[in-house]
């Protein structure tokens, strides 16, 4: 499936279910933001850093953005951005002694 800057900058995620915080939607929204500039030629954010991201918890009593929507969509956007420089998913590396 294939995304535009503008596909991305539209994406919601529902609020976490009661009685979880989810996580932190500014840091989600700034990532996403840098997910759509990539597209658009505006970053230059990689396959491997979208696998490492990590956000944090909303405030105490609030309630942040469901983790498995955001998980599902940066596991698709890891995929497009991996077939997009040629790379497969972030795996280990081997190295080859000459």
């Amino acid at each position: 499936m294939s995304f535009t800057a503008e596909d991305i900058s539209d994406i919601e995620f529902d609020n976490a279910p009661f009685g979880r915080r989810g996580y932190s939607k500014s840091e989600v929204d700034a990532f996403v933001t840098r997910i759509a500039d990539t597209l658009a030629g505006r970053d230059d954010l990689t396959a491997p850093e979208i696998h490492h991201v990590r956000f944090g918890r909303p405030l105490l009593g609030r309630r942040g953005y469901d983790e498995q929507q955001v998980d599902e969509f940066l596991d698709a956007m890891e995929e497009l951005f991996a077939s997009r420089s040629g790379l497969g998913r972030a795996t280990a590396v081997e190295v080859h002694e000459a």
